[in-house]
């Protein structure tokens, strides 16, 4: 028996790393669209395997319980800030303004793949544990210091003149949520890159010490 990701409590009986993830992620992708429709309680392992395509026997040589969907699903959903130190470390020439934008695209762009993932997440949060709660908010917290930093440079620069550049990250955070969790009505008027471009226009005259640049 071997455990992967680093949770305690999901097991697998492969031995083959490899394929435990794609089988995992062929698992985790069926399921959201029934977890979603239905819910978590109201969803059983059946409607897991007609979804994913993967008999009920195979799904439990992979992961424990159907409670081991929820832990998968927050582990997947927490590696945004590695994605955002990718974008930094590939602009890394960029001055603090211009990597801003970069680095507020690439968020939410995020938000737009992951929308499924965050609208159950939103509906459905009082079925996490506790431990799993806190990785949600681990890595949204992770994502808030990765811009407060960013801030916190433009500030030191004099490119920016935030008072708070806390809230500031966080506003940015639940802007790209936002995109994802009100996608029904915000794409009645908006493309996605028309959607980040206003937003990052508006972002940025209430940041930058010279608006007019």
């Amino acid at each position: 028996m071997k455990k992967l990701l680093g949770h305690s409590e999901i097991r697998t009986y492969s031995n083959n790393t490899e394929l435990i993830s794609e089988r995992r992620l062929q698992i985790l992708q069926g399921a959201i669209g029934v977890l979603l429709k239905k819910g978590f309680k109201a969803t059983t392992l059946r409607d897991i395997s007609l979804a994913s395509g993967i008999s009920i026997g195979n799904i439990y040589r992979y992961i424990g319980s159907k409670d081991d969907l929820l832990h998968l699903l927050c582990q997947t959903r927490s590696n945004s800030r590695e994605g955002l130190e990718k974008v930094a470390e590939e602009n890394k020439d960029l001055n603090i303004t211009d990597l801003l934008k970069e680095s507020i695209r690439y968020h939410f762009s995020v938000g737009d793949q992951s929308r499924t993932y965050n609208l159950f997440f939103n509906r459905e949060i009082y079925h996490f544990s506790a431990e799993d709660r806190r990785i949600l908010l681990d890595s949204q917290n992770a994502v808030i210091d990765y811009f407060k930093i960013l801030l916190d440079k433009g500030n030191s620069s004099g490119e920016f003149r935030i008072s708070s550049t806390r809230a500031v990250a966080h506003n940015i955070l639940m802007l790209g949520h936002d995109w994802g969790l009100r996608h029904w009505y915000l794409s009645q008027f908006f493309t996605l890159e028309e959607y980040t471009n206003i937003q990052t226009e508006l972002i940025l005259k209430q940041i930058l010490s010279n608006p007019h640049l």
